[in-house]
């Protein structure tokens, strides 16, 4: 796929602090069970989703962002998640809209997609399809028995359709667990093989997890599949500048291998404890978190402030609210309420916020990456050994249009 702009990623660089990201829980209702998940006993309360016409009145009060991240539940599973993201375009003048799914709904995620790219031309979307191994790996780790096959199939349609619009990002989130910490290095390299993704992100398990004893890292284990997918982010990098030129192509490399590294090093340093991030946590300065019923917060990991409908839906109300401003208080950048976190939404979303600490990381993290960089074998006979070793399908997978041969 086509990687034709830099910019609105870092568009937020040298800026005021300002809110700048919401993140939009549009619904509570789900098709999977995953093991890891931090929202389970959330869901389970099953009170009732925001309403449209509640959604409105939060998109007219917000004023201009950047960007809308959609979250859940299952997004796909809201009816009208089309009419809600060309309503923020149109009031909100966003700019980038992630959109998570399981991909068990492949046909309405290209159908709303190219809606999407119709209605809202100057957006960018970036679909992050969760993926977290091979075959029944996942569909354990995810409760749902063939949704391997599904998210592959999502993924596959996706990248034939948008290849060439630079606005469709592309993206794999996996989760590291027990159940497949063992196989992430062979499923990234599998992944970047089979599949023309824009990237894929590794996540750690956070929170309080549907299943207990899920989460399987140390920080030591983090930086070891860290440094071990550092050649397959180059690869990525060289494979997003493919179409471009001039000096966009090394700038564009270099933020892209940068802020990966930089982002996960702060992970990796926060895995085992609370650690400060080297720069301030923006949250509720800059984000605003609404849960699919109400709720709102300044991060996914707080505690709830209050409920939008207690200020009649209005964003500024709530921004301006002494139960955010207390919360602001209370986390003092971070450093006051010591809640350093894994949550690369609000890294990467502090980091535009924190500009000279931002490039001081980004080199930083660009230098390691192009220290620890190998030869990687992505050719056919290594994509098919990993099947047959993993114990995929590969007659379901041609049927598929993933192998071709």
């Amino acid at each position: 796929m086509k990687t034709k702009r830099t910019r609105s990623s870092f568009r937020s660089m040298n800026s005021e602090r300002r809110l700048e990201s919401i993140f939009l829980f549009v619904t509570g209702k789900c098709n999977a069970k995953c093991a890891m998940c931090f929202y389970a006993n959330d869901m389970a309360k099953k009170e009732r989703d925001l309403t449209f016409e509640e959604i409105r009145k939060i998109s007219e009060t917000a004023g201009e962002i950047n960007k809308l991240w959609v979250s859940g539940g299952e997004p796909t599973l809201r009816e009208d998640l089309p009419e809600i993201l060309e309503m923020f375009y149109r009031n909100n003048q966003i700019k980038d809209v992630n959109m998570p799914t399981n991909g068990l709904k492949p046909d309405r995620v290209i159908e709303w997609v190219k809606r999407f790219r119709i209605n809202c031309p100057d957006c960018s979307i970036n679909v992050s399809i969760s993926l977290d191994g091979f075959g029944d790996t996942h569909d354990t780790q995810r409760g749902v028995p063939g949704n391997f096959y599904k998210a592959a199939d999502t993924i596959r349609k996706i990248s034939e359709h948008f290849k060439d619009d630079g606005k469709v990002l592309l993206n794999v989130a996996t989760v590291i667990t027990k159940y497949n910490i063992d196989q992430i290095n062979d499923f990234m390299m599998w992944m970047y093989g089979r599949f023309h993704l824009s990237t894929h992100t590794i996540e750690a398990a956070r929170g309080v997890t549907r299943e207990d004893g899920v989460k399987a890292l140390d920080e030591s284990t983090l930086r070891r599949i860290q440094d071990e997918a550092a050649p397959i982010y180059r690869a990525y990098a060289k494979r997003m500048v493919s179409n471009t030129s001039g000096l966009r192509k090394p700038i564009t490399k270099f933020f892209y291998i940068g802020i990966i590294r930089a982002l996960y090093d702060i992970r990796a340093s926060n895995i085992d404890q609370p650690t400060p991030w080297g720069m301030d946590c923006t949250a509720g300065e800059t984000t605003l978190v609404i849960d699919y019923d109400g709720r709102f917060r300044s991060c996914e990991l707080r505690e709830p402030l209050g409920n939008v409908k207690d200020y009649d839906c209005d964003v500024q109300q709530i921004m301006q609210s002494e139960a955010m401003k207390q919360e602001i208080e209370a986390i003092g950048h971070g450093y006051k309420a010591n809640c350093w976190c894994t949550h690369g939404c609000f890294i990467t979303s502090s980091l535009t916020f924190n500009p000279r600490k931002m490039i001081k990381k980004v080199y930083k993290g660009y230098r390691e990456v192009n220290k620890l960089d190998k030869p990687i074998d992505f050719g056919e006979d290594n994509m098919s050994k990993m099947e047959e070793h993993y114990h995929l399908d590969r007659e379901k997978l041609r049927l598929l249009g993933i192998i071709r041969n």
